[in-house]
Formats: structure tokens, sequence, C-alpha cells
């Protein structure tokens, strides 16, 4: 029976590691507007990502408008940098990703623009400004189809008159966003949930195995009352029997710390005055 419990312990503890341990999601099939929130309809999304996709590819530049549930886990000044390294936008790969994006977390009703790569040649901080006021225009008037359309019209023309060609660039610092997927509580939830069945069945056949194998090395036909019957035959000859109890004993030793002040590490800050991204001077709340 005791043997049995640790087996159901082990594989609890195990199930529950797989479900971390599994890989985290993807999010390979990123389209240029996304809405997790349910605010826009499917047909205004369709219609958003039909006029965005055909503005990117004729620019080579990405447009993209993400609407989040909330700002998951970024700060307001990195919400839409961590956006865009998030879901790994861009038109091209890795550093030679181009685009601008408008990201708008629906709970806290706070949105920023960003653009990254080349599009930082035409997409500065002044005309990041531009969009964020033109995108207000319409959040505070409750039109998120409206501000989504105009974002993404207003980015084509800013690129046809800003000369934009496509290149891909040098960097010499590292990007600043790191490109760790970071979920909302609703999306670790569901991500949680989605993998208990896979979890039970690995769980409930690791059991199985762990009780089989230790019920088999310790399977007795009965349980002996003297310690002679387990000694091996002929290799101890016995000439008196006795059982004797020996107490249990532990011996604790006391390890003293060190409470002293010695130690420590250095640290420094570090600038990233190339890391491919160009911001607003500050997002806002509608």
């Amino acid at each position: 029976m005791r043997i049995k419990r640790l087996a159901a312990v082990l594989s609890a503890v195990i199930g529950l590691l797989l479900i971390f341990a599994l890989p985290a999601k993807t999010n390979a099939a990123v389209t240029y507007v996304y809405d997790e929130t349910g605010i826009l309809t499917s047909q205004q999304i369709d219609e958003l990502n039909q006029l965005a996709e055909e503005i990117s590819l004729r620019q080579e530049c990405g447009v993209y408008v993400f609407i989040t549930s909330d700002q998951h886990g970024y700060s307001e000044r990195n919400y839409a940098k961590g956006i865009f390294m998030n879901y790994d936008l861009g038109y091209g790969e890795g550093e030679g990703a181009s685009g601008v994006l408008l990201a708008i977390a629906a709970e806290e009703s706070y949105f920023d623009s960003v653009a990254y790569g080349v599009a930082s040649d035409v997409f500065t901080t002044s005309k990041l400004d531009q969009l964020n006021d033109l995108a207000f225009e319409y959040l505070a008037g409750g039109d998120w189809y409206g501000a989504a359309e105009a974002f993404i019209t207003r980015c084509d023309e800013m690129l046809t008159a800003g000369n934009y060609h496509y290149y891909v660039p040098t960097y010499t610092d590292p990007t600043i966003a790191p490109n760790v997927v970071q979920y909302s509580p609703a999306e670790r939830r569901s991500q949680f949930f989605g993998r208990l069945p896979f979890a039970g069945i690995i769980s409930a056949l690791v059991g199985t195995i762990s009780v089989s194998v230790m019920a088999r090395k310790n399977k007795n036909i009965k349980i002996e009352q003297t310690a002679d019957r387990y000694i091996i035959k002929n290799g101890v000859h016995l000439s008196r029997n006795q059982d004797i109890f020996i107490n249990k004993t532990r011996t604790v030793t006391r390890v003293h710390r060190d409470t002293g002040g010695g130690g420590g590490s250095s640290g420094g800050s570090h600038s990233y005055h190339s890391s491919g991204f160009s911001s607003s001077s500050g997002g806002r709340h509608f």
C-alpha cells in the first residue's frame, strides 16, 4: 500500500512537470490585423487584413494592428516593442525584418505605435506621434475599426512620401525587447487545461510502470518472523538466534552561516543606440 501511494505521488509530480515542460505555443500564423478580444467582427478583421497585406507586400514593409486583452506583462514603455517581438512581426526575417505596429491594450485603454528595421527611416518619433494622434481621434470615440483602417492607410501614405525602400540594415547593438512569449492570465489558463489530458495519460503510464517494477522487487511469499530466514544459505552460520531492536539515532550538526558583508556583484547599464526600434514619444490612454 505504501508503494502504491509513493507511485501515485511520483506520477502526479511528473505529470505536473510535463504540463509546463511542453513547448509553448508558437505564433507561426500571425496576420496583419489581430484581435484577441472580439471587439472587431470577423468581417472587419478580414477587410483590414486584406488592406494591410496589400500595402505590406507592395511597400515591402509590414503594417500591423494588434488588439490584445491587456499589456501582456509589459510596461507601457515596452508594450508595443514587446508585442512586435513576441509575435515575430516584420517584412523579412531576423534583423532584416521591417515593420510598423499599432498595439492596443483593451483592458487598460492604452495604445502605442512602434517601428522596427528600415521602417524606422520613415517612421521617426515625430511620425509615430502623428500616427498616435490619428488613432486617438477614433479610439476616444469608440471606433476601433476606424482607428485600425486610418492607421494602415496613413502608414501607406507615409511610406510613399518618405521614398521608402527595403534593405537589410546592420545593427551595432542587439534588440531591446526579448523574443519571449508572454501570455495573459486567460491564455495561461487555456494552455494549462489544454495540456491536462496529455499529462494525465503520461502520469497514468508512469504510475503503472512504477508500481509494477516495485511490486516485482518486493514480492514475497510470506513475511518471516525471524531474521535468520533471510540469510543466504550456507553463507553465515548462526550459533544463536535472537532478535534485537536497535534504536534509530540521528546526528544533527549545526552549520554557522557567515553573516559578514563580503561579496557582492558589480553591475552596469547598457545602452542600445542602434537596437532597430524607433518609438513614439509615449503611448496614450483613451
